[in-house]
């Protein structure tokens, strides 16, 4: 049960912002600092007020504040503690001004900054307007002033060089943000069941209803109160972890911007030690608790700063997936969510050799099914683009050991030679085809003086999408869309999947860059039609993890005499970095074992 006392300054005729301010038990920090700071604001008192929202306090802070004597309107709410989000809902239901500045209670004010905030939302576009923060000078020396010190000039510097706050990829702050007290109310203010993150997650649904957000650079306040070490490590890492899980399954666009998607880039000899401290019955970083109890009494030394930001950096890593395996139920299912890797393997025709084709692109039927055949006992399972795709999304529906099997430009060959071989083995795959040539010549590769190949046709399409094949565009007539100007790039790309989806009936996800080519430009133009493109370059190989851009996805081109243990190397790194020494290897035994044959046929000569 909340209790709301006024404590009326001047009389608020025409009350613009409504400032809020939640507390806890930091009753001296509010009273001497953060208040005060807004009693020397330019603004008049009557066009303003403070409701300050006392969360829990056990410190006296409702009190104190109700003996106050306040130059303008202040609005004093007590409640039980229930988290920032909970006090800055009761904040913005009291509010009574058109805009709400949320302000937290360690944060001091410059004196101009509530106009800069009301005069960014006088154009009456409902938007976002956020001024910046910095460490106030004279807040007390301590390792973790340091280390937020740094990161605010990183996180505003990067604000400044995009020229704004990118959404979903940058981090949001709440506090010295406003917004139009109206569209708080139609979202729904925070949501309360986040321990952490309530304010990244609020910016992301007024982000999502299409709210600008205006950096005000010359809106500053300044961070004075400092957490105890040990709530950092301990309480916000694994708050900050349990969100990470709720966030991703709430707004699947911010999946690939959480800390845990790095999980699938991360060695695994590294992922070894983050599992055993996850499943340990306590938290090892109370080991840290020293070190940094140390860095905290020499924190004038560069050097000093720079380790405790590392082991601060570690702890919190460590204690962030704690609180993240614990919100999934394992390391094993938190593994599936978020660290899956994808090897994808290119090929382009499996069947017999053409007289003037160009070599490496023919996969004999015989070497395909031994690959197909080896990845099945290896565990591998063929999935298809759109697997990922809604894993990328959901973070869930794939195999423990996916694979993509992907194959450019539809010959015709693949009907007969290894499309059947996937489906015998439960596999899934790609096709990519030039839409505006089915059934017809690789006259790409014709206009090069290259052999002549034959291509799928319309009703082949059609029959193996039945099949569980899925197909995506590689533009209409395979064309270098590099070197195309705008109105071709988009007939190329965007005809592509018109015809596809005319052809079979349904959205196309998925797209290939002819030739493996793709600029800037490109990939824009592709990202407008398609959820996802795949890249052929040999100088780019690797495993796709959530963090892989979805248009510039990673493939690795199986060549017509790759052994088993290349495709090993394609499997399990997304490339075979052992290609050339292995060839030279190659070379040397098979020159050797010539030499040893000659050497034997003359000496069976002689004697």
């Amino acid at each position: 049960m909340c209790q709301i006392a006024r404590i009326p300054g001047r009389r608020a005729y025409s009350l613009k912002l409504s400032v809020v301010v939640p507390t806890r038990n930091r009753r001296e920090v509010l009273i001497r600092r953060t208040l005060p700071a807004m009693f020397s604001q330019d603004m008049p008192a009557e066009e303003f007020e403070i409701v300050v929202v006392v969360d829990g306090s056990t410190d006296g802070t409702g009190k104190v504040l109700r003996e106050l004597s306040a130059p303008f309107s202040l609005q004093i709410i007590e409640q039980a503690n229930r988290g920032p989000g909970a006090a800055r809902n009761a904040g913005i239901r009291a509010a009574k001004g058109d805009v709400v500045l949320f302000i937290d209670d360690d944060i001091l004010c410059g004196p101009g900054l509530f106009c800069q905030h009301v005069e960014a939302h006088n154009n009456q576009l409902p938007s976002v307007a956020y001024g910046r923060l910095s460490m106030a000078p004279e807040a007390p020396p301590s390792a973790l002033r340091f280390a937020n010190e740094a990161w605010f000039e990183q996180y505003y510097a990067r604000i400044e060089s995009q020229k704004g706050l990118k959404l979903p990829q940058s981090d949001y702050l709440i506090s010295n943000s406003s917004m139009p007290r109206a569209t708080l109310l139609e979202c729904g203010g925070f949501d309360e069941t986040m321990t952490a993150k309530e304010d990244y997650e609020l910016g992301l649904r007024l982000w999502k209803m299409g709210l600008r957000f205006v950096y005000l650079p010359g809106a500053k306040a300044y961070e004075y109160f400092q957490k105890p070490i040990r709530y950092v490590l301990r309480k916000d890492g694994n708050a900050f972890g349990e969100t990470d899980v709720l966030l991703s399954r709430k707004h699947p666009e911010y999946r690939p911007y959480s800390a845990l998607a790095g999980l699938g880039r991360i060695a695994r000899w590294k992922i070894l030690w983050r599992r055993m401290f996850a499943a340990l019955p306590f938290n090892p970083v109370g080991v840290l608790n020293f070190p940094l109890w140390i860095c905290d009494r020499l924190c004038r030394f560069q050097f000093v700063r720079r380790v405790s930001r590392s082991l601060l950096g570690a702890g919190r890593s460590v204690t962030e997936f704690r609180g993240a395996v614990r919100q999934i139920g394992s390391w094993r299912l938190l593994e599936r969510e978020f660290g899956a890797r994808l090897p994808a393997l290119l090929y382009h025709n499996v069947g017999p050799e053409r007289e003037g084709t160009m070599r490496g692109l023919t996969v004999s039927p015989e070497r395909f099914e031994r690959h197909v055949r080896w990845l099945a006992r290896r565990g591998y399972k063929g999935i298809c683009p759109s697997d990922w795709l809604r894993w990328r999304k959901e973070g869930r529906g794939l195999p423990e050991k996916p694979v993509l099997i992907t194959f450019d430009d539809g010959y015709e060959d693949l009907g007969e030679h290894a499309l059947p071989v996937l489906r015998r083995y439960g596999f899934g795959g790609v096709v990519y085809v030039a839409t505006k040539l089915l059934g017809e010549t690789n006259e790409w590769d014709e206009d090069r003086g290259w052999g002549t190949m034959r291509l799928m046709t319309a009703d082949q399409i059609r029959f193996w999408a039945t099949e569980g094949i899925e197909f995506g565009a590689h533009s209409r007539t395979h064309a270098d869309l590099t070197s195309l100007g705008s109105e071709e790039l988009t007939e190329e790309v965007a005809g592509s999947a018109r015809d596809l989806e005319s052809l079979l009936g349904t959205r196309i996800v998925s797209f290939a860059y002819p030739y493996g080519f793709y600029s800037q430009n490109v990939v824009e133009c592709v990202r407008s039609e398609f959820d996802l493109a795949f890249i052929a370059d040999d100088d780019d190989e690797g495993l796709n993890d959530l963090r892989t851009d979805p248009h510039l996805l990673l493939r690795t081109m199986v060549q017509s005499d790759d052994s088993l243990l290349a495709l090993e190397c394609r499997a399990r790194w997304g490339r075979y970095p052992l290609l050339q020494l292995w060839d030279r290897v190659r070379i040397r035994v098979a020159l050797r074992t010539r030499l040893k044959r000659a050497a034997g046929v003359m000496t069976t000569r002689r004697h």
